[in-house]
């Protein structure tokens, strides 16, 4: 699935072709910028020339840059819940982090970008709430447990930023090797992780 595919998917009943493309376009330009600044240093016009469009164009599809990566996020995080809930029997147990990595593989610029430190601040909270009634009954946790809840948000925080740590740092190792990490620290702890470091370290 091209990268295409978080973009898609808003489109307006007259001329369905002709206003996915354009409101596509706008979304593309908006991202090279979002890719590159934070969302306070753009401009509608900076989208709109980029775009190759005028500025009245850009409000036919958005009511201002911040429903421009709202709506970008929406497509993004349906993505995300689409894939989970395709996979969801092998979204299970261990499996689970191997599945988060290969989301990762395929649809990290993005997260990494909006997880980052110029991002939106809420956008992992709003995976969350997503993801958040799927996965706990995956992994039979009820959701109206608080904690349950706690469990979930440790387990789902760490992975999510772990993986998002790894692809900032261009993947500097075998992502096998990572689930093997990941999946290590939440079964035995973080504390054992770091002792059987410093023991390899030292030899």
């Amino acid at each position: 699935m091209s990268d295409n595919r978080i973009l898609e998917g808003w489109k307006m009943k007259k001329n369905p072709e002709a206003t996915a493309l354009t409101r596509l376009n706008l979304l593309q330009a908006f991202w090279d910028l979002y890719s590159q600044k934070k969302i306070e240093s753009i401009s509608i016009n900076e989208i709109t020339k980029k775009a190759g469009y005028h500025r009245s164009t850009f409000y036919e599809y958005f009511l201002d840059i911040n429903d421009v990566l709202s709506q970008l996020e929406e497509g993004l995080i349906t993505h995300i819940k689409e894939e989970v809930l395709k996979n969801l029997s092998v979204f299970q147990n261990e499996d689970f982090i191997e599945g988060m990595a290969r989301l990762y593989e395929s649809r990290g610029k993005y997260l990494s970008v909006l997880l980052g430190e110029n991002g939106d601040p809420f956008f992992a909270e709003k995976v969350k709430i997503v993801m958040r009634p799927v996965l706990m009954e995956t992994f039979g946790l009820q959701v109206s447990d608080t904690l349950a809840a706690y469990i979930f948000e440790f387990g789902f925080s760490a992975i999510l930023s772990t993986i998002t740590y790894w692809y900032k740092n261009n993947k500097d190792f075998p992502s096998k090797e990572l689930i093997i990490l990941i999946r290590s620290m939440l079964v035995s702890g973080v504390y054992p992780e770091i002792q059987k470091h410093n023991a390899i370290s030292a030899c």
